[in-house]
């Protein structure tokens, strides 16, 4: 049997189990072809098809009523799921051609490239009629102005006209490559992060040249030596990878540096917390079901 012969013969076999619920759920045959609308001689020979096919009697029947067998009941719950089943999975087609339209996306670069990226590449498979437009940014952006439907952003929200959805986990790490560590050693203390080459951020052209940690609920604060900044996340971390310095990045952006040992962790036991990855979009009455669908697509995947 072929691909087409095979999906042929599953879409029979589901109207086949259709016939035979209404065979029961009418109490006869000739009941349920009036209600199917289709001759008592065909929906007699569906339930001798299926009989044949199962080689069971599925139903006792005599001239005034009929009843299911043994047999009978547990195909018949068989049934009832395989059509509920179908049911749902056209429902969730319904809904997947439904999606039209178009989503403009803001993020940072390092998140935006190497874990939103990968995840709207599956999206758009769930939903090809969708168009995405996404806008890399590290800076922050207006999204009325420059019309975003939702952004993905880290840390608590301070526009109170926008809503957020709260995506996962974050905190931020300090790495450096092991050629770094090697040549200038490992920091022991925040303190002697001042001795080190820091990889900083600069935002809204200002240099974020103090580093704060938490540990055990005590606040930590240092000044540390830009060696090196940029307000492009991705571009401090390449030279972090680069053996340029130290520098302090969202576990996210990291997580697969880490994993394969072109960077390392330095004091760990001092974490800094960077707020929690965020879906945030202006606050409407209705948010269309496109957003809706994305936002919990993105919280799904991130937090498995």
């Amino acid at each position: 049997m072929n691909h087409k012969e095979e999906r042929l013969s599953i879409v029979a076999g589901i109207a086949d189990y259709r016939t035979f619920l209404e065979i029961v759920h009418s109490g006869s045959i000739s009941a349920a072809g009036r209600r199917l609308n289709a001759s008592p001689a065909n929906v007699s020979a569906v339930l001798a098809r299926l009989e044949k096919q199962y080689d069971a009697r599925l139903l006792s029947r005599t001239t005034r009523n009929q009843q299911l067998t043994y047999e009978g009941e547990h195909f018949y719950q068989f049934c009832l799921l395989a059509a509920d089943q179908e049911d749902e999975l056209l429902n969730h087609l319904s809904k997947q051609q439904q999606l039209q339209g178009s989503i403009a996306i803001s993020c940072t670069c390092d998140f935006g490239r190497n874990v939103l990226v990968p995840l709207l590449d599956e999206f758009m498979t769930l939903y090809p009629q969708l168009s995405i437009h996404l806008h890399l940014t590290d800076k922050l952006s207006d999204l009325v102005k420059e019309s975003i439907d939702v952004a993905i952003r880290f840390g608590a929200l301070k526009d109170s006209n926008l809503v957020a959805r709260r995506l996962a986990d974050n905190h931020r790490v300090l790495v450096a490559s092991p050629e770094y560590l090697a040549q200038h050693g490992h920091p022991q203390s925040v303190e002697e992060l001042a001795d080190h080459a820091c990889l900083l951020i600069s935002r809204e052209g200002e240099t974020q040249a103090e580093w704060q940690f938490n540990k055990a609920n005590q606040l930590y604060s240092v000044a540390v030596n830009a060696a090196f900044s940029s307000n492009n996340g991705e571009v401090v971390k390449h030279w972090a990878l680069a053996s340029k310095g130290i520098a302090m990045k969202s576990i996210w952006d990291v997580k697969a540096a880490l994993a394969d040992g072109t960077l390392v962790s330095v004091l760990d036991e001092f974490q800094q917390d960077d707020g929690a990855v965020y879906a945030v979009f202006p606050n409407r009455k209705f948010s269309p079901q496109r957003i809706t669908a994305l936002i919990d697509f993105l919280k799904q995947a991130l937090q498995q």
